[in-house]
């Protein structure tokens, strides 16, 4: 900090003539490379964009989560059965009921790796075993679009609000509520650098929209696609290229996802962690963290270092039935800068209470490093754009 201080006030002295005498030293017909703007994309490569499913509540956009409507089916098969998940960007991982997954069979359970998953949000544990599947999805025009990843077939079902991201296992001391062989669960998850929040497994090779096998019945050859997708409020877009991320500004993602012990979460090169942010309420300095445009909820949950000196007042917890939850009280104004509020490329700003804002603003216990889940609401104003092949973040203007 002192460094830089000094760099930016010693504008008439030595800085000058040292830059001058560096840039006379420099070797003929050389030049100083900049760091690039956002990802070098091709104009080439393959993408498809898919509808979500008609909503329930259409208007205003993002009032409902967002749904996919596929086929699921196992590999080496033709015959697909009809779902329709929410699309979450706040989870990684198909997550289907194995009661009701195509094929399941306690042949399969025995040959399935175990796995689990944990909604922090909802304080649900998922258990069960991992098994692989294909999903069919189709674009408007009716092409096929077939991706390939293990799915957790759901075998118990734990309400568990004491579970421990940092021990990690798939059990609970004091379960609420257990539910063995639950039916209805279907969910897929497509968020990243998620696996440090209760979903250790939450790997890249989870994740159906960054593992495309096939287009219209051909397979997808290496480095035709540029893995990653664009979030908008009326679809998602499979795969990058130059047309359809146009207009984006970019944040840099800095380093790998790491998981709850703060170990890196995998080896998959794609897996990177959460975008940065910062935070500031009713123009108060700002606080800096990561951040999660998360589609499951339409709420925020925003934490700070010292939450009491938030206008707040008690408010009914929108993830947990007849309790109550802290949020910030109406009219008061949030302005969320990325990947900071020194240099953003963009903001998603709003006054709590109307139209733009979360349903809620959940403030949440104090940390010394802020933390943003914007809920699905953002993309009432933004594109969101996530380049698992060379670690960007990106958003667009909308409205």
């Amino acid at each position: 900090m002192t460094a830089d201080r000094w760099l930016r006030t010693a504008a008439h002295g030595t800085l000058p003539l040292l830059a001058a005498l560096l840039g006379a030293c420099a070797p003929l017909g050389t030049t100083h490379a900049q760091a690039p703007a956002g990802p070098d994309l091709r104009a080439d490569t393959a993408a498809r964009f898919l509808a979500f499913a008609p909503a329930r509540n259409p208007e205003p956009a993002m009032t409902d989560a967002p749904a996919l409507a596929f086929g699921v089916r196992v590999p080496g098969t033709s015959a697909a059965a009809p779902f329709t998940m929410t699309m979450d960007t706040g989870s990684t991982g198909v997550v289907v009921s194995a009661t009701d997954l195509p094929g399941f069979s306690a042949q399969e359970a025995e040959s399935g790796v175990k796995g689990w998953e944990f909604l922090s949000s909802s304080k649900r544990l998922w258990i069960g075993r991992w098994v692989p599947r294909e999903l069919v999805f189709r674009d408007p025009a009716g092409g096929e679009v077939v991706a390939r990843v293990p799915v957790l077939a759901v075998q118990e079902e734990i309400i568990c609000p004491g579970w421990s991201e940092k021990a990690n296992v798939p059990t609970c001391e004091k379960p609420e509520k257990t539910t063995a062989q639950p039916r209805g669960i279907a969910y897929m998850g497509v968020g990243f650098g998620r696996e440090h929040d209760g979903q250790p497994q939450g790997t890249p090779d989870k994740n159906p929209l960054l593992n495309i096998v096939s287009i219209d019945g051909q397979p997808v050859a290496p480095g035709s696609m540029r893995s990653g997708f664009i979030v908008t409020a009326k679809g998602v877009h499979v795969g990058l290229t130059r047309a359809n991320s146009a207009g984006f500004s970019y944040v840099k993602l800095q380093g790998r996802s790491l998981n709850a012990a703060g170990q890196p979460a995998s080896s998959d090169p794609r897996d990177w962690p959460q975008a940065s942010m910062a935070v500031s309420v009713n123009g108060a300095a700002s606080q800096t963290g990561a951040v999660l445009v998360d589609t499951g909820i339409a709420q925020m949950y925003l934490t700070v270092a010292n939450p009491s000196a938030l206008p707040t007042t008690a408010i009914p917890n929108p993830s947990r039935k007849g309790a109550m939850a802290t949020g910030l009280v109406a009219g008061t104004s949030v302005q969320v800068s990325f990947p900071d509020d020194a240099a953003p490329v963009a903001q998603y700003t709003f006054q709590v209470g109307t139209l733009q804002a979360p349903t809620a603003v959940i403030v949440t216990r104090p940390s010394e490093q802020a933390f943003v889940n914007t809920g699905r609401h953002l993309l009432r104003q933004h594109d969101v754009l996530f380049d698992a092949d060379g670690g960007w973040f990106g958003l667009r203007r909308s409205e």
